[in-house]
């Protein structure tokens, strides 16, 4: 008996895509969750600070963590990303008052070092 799975959790931020990968398990019809959005512990103040996204989050006027959510949702890989402090969750909701644009996405495209950062 062949099960398709519904959803593939990876490990997916701007320094790490998996640019063959998202599109083939979408091709499948699973849907790609992403794991790590901001690069995971000791890596997160480097992503945010990161001066591409920076400058987009600047021009949209949000801020860095909203500019990576939005690439991934763009990209259709659903992100759950955790917090407790209620000023970041409201932020993490804010999503869909901004569209990044093609060379935007492009620019983000561009920072993937294929770097991995958490090996399971």
């Amino acid at each position: 008996m062949n099960i398709t799975p519904a959803l593939v959790q990876n490990e997916i931020h701007p320094y790490y895509q998996e640019p063959d990968v998202v599109p083939y398990i979408q091709e499948l019809g699973i849907t790609v969750q992403g794991w790590y959005p901001f690069g995971g512990r000791g890596h997160t103040s480097e992503l945010l600070e990161d001066e591409t996204i920076s400058a987009i989050a600047e021009a949209h006027g949000v801020t860095s963590a909203q500019v990576i959510l939005r690439w991934n949702l763009q990209r259709g890989v659903v992100v759950i990303p955790g917090s407790s402090n209620p000023d970041h969750i409201r932020e993490n909701l804010d999503l869909f008052g901004f569209e990044l644009t093609d060379e935007e996405m492009a620019q983000i495209a561009a920072l993937n070092r294929d770097e991995k950062h958490d090996w399971y």
